[in-house]
């Protein structure tokens, strides 16, 4: 009788009310996971807005130097690039050979002031500043996408060769969006979709383990009364030289003059 009457609970040494049920173990792992999840993601999503904050050597230069340097000479590098284009375009018309000689600075002081101003339509929407670096066999080009702190520069490495009179040979190196890499073959296939609306014929191949950009320039755009053949092309740094052969009527031309590469 005294065991069962007068027996009585042994004490709480737990902490716990009597209710409260104690925490398991996969309780405090499954914090811990995400948690650290969590962390994962905010230091991935740093890592990504530092990537799209890279812009490339080439581009920051002309931009941080551009708006001094087209105070100064920009309009007038811009008016020679059209007076260029316009003697080229003049003789390109007419019977006989004929060439031109353009240069980086010239393109970009055009991209920097007649662009914008006269010609904004052929810019696509959310995208201002182009520029471009000319070097051996290759052209770098460079835009900024989006305004402000929600902007990044895309740029594009491309090697570009003459592979024969009226070929051009255009291969993709890079593609980043800050110093992220972007794909290549959809941007490829891009290029060659709007180079086609302009009335070129295109072709994607496989040459030596790399994706070519083959585009045939028409040789004939006056209804047979004349023909045009671009036979040197030639890219170097801070310029393009290109010369070619008008003749009247569309015989065909051999390609005595090896093709620029």
């Amino acid at each position: 009788m005294r065991d069962s009457l007068g027996a009585r609970e042994a004490p709480n040494t737990t902490g716990l009310l009597p209710d409260e049920p104690s925490k398991s173990p996969s309780t405090g792992r499954l914090r811990r996971l995400v948690l650290g999840g969590l962390v994962a993601v905010a230091c991935g999503l740093v890592g990504v807005a530092v990537c799209l904050q890279h812009v490339p050597d080439f581009y920051r230069e002309r931009i941080a130097t551009g708006d001094a340097e087209i105070a100064a000479v920009g309009e007038h590098d811009s008016r020679r690039l059209l007076t260029k284009l316009s003697a080229l375009h003049g003789a390109f018309v007419q019977p006989g050979p004929w060439e031109a000689a353009i240069s980086e600075r010239e393109i970009n002081a055009w991209l920097r002031t007649d662009l914008p101003r006269n010609h904004g339509r052929l810019l696509p929407w959310g995208l201002a500043e182009p520029q471009v670096e000319l070097g051996p066999k290759r052209v770098r080009a460079a835009v900024r996408v989006g305004s402000g702190l929600f902007s990044a520069v895309a740029s594009l490495d491309v090697e570009v060769l003459l592979r024969d009179v009226n070929q051009l040979g255009i291969v993709l190196e890079d593609a980043r969006l800050g110093a992220l890499p972007l794909p290549r073959g959809p941007i490829l296939r891009e290029i060659a979709r709007r180079i086609a609306q302009l009335g070129m014929v295109t072709e994607l191949r496989r040459l030596d383990g790399r994706t070519v950009l083959v585009v045939y320039i028409p040789s004939t755009h006056e209804a047979g009364m004349m023909s045009h053949w671009l036979q040197s092309l030639a890219l170097q740094k801070g310029e393009v030289l290109v010369s070619g052969l008008t003749r009247q009527g569309v015989e065909r031309l051999r390609a005595d003059v090896p093709a620029a590469r």
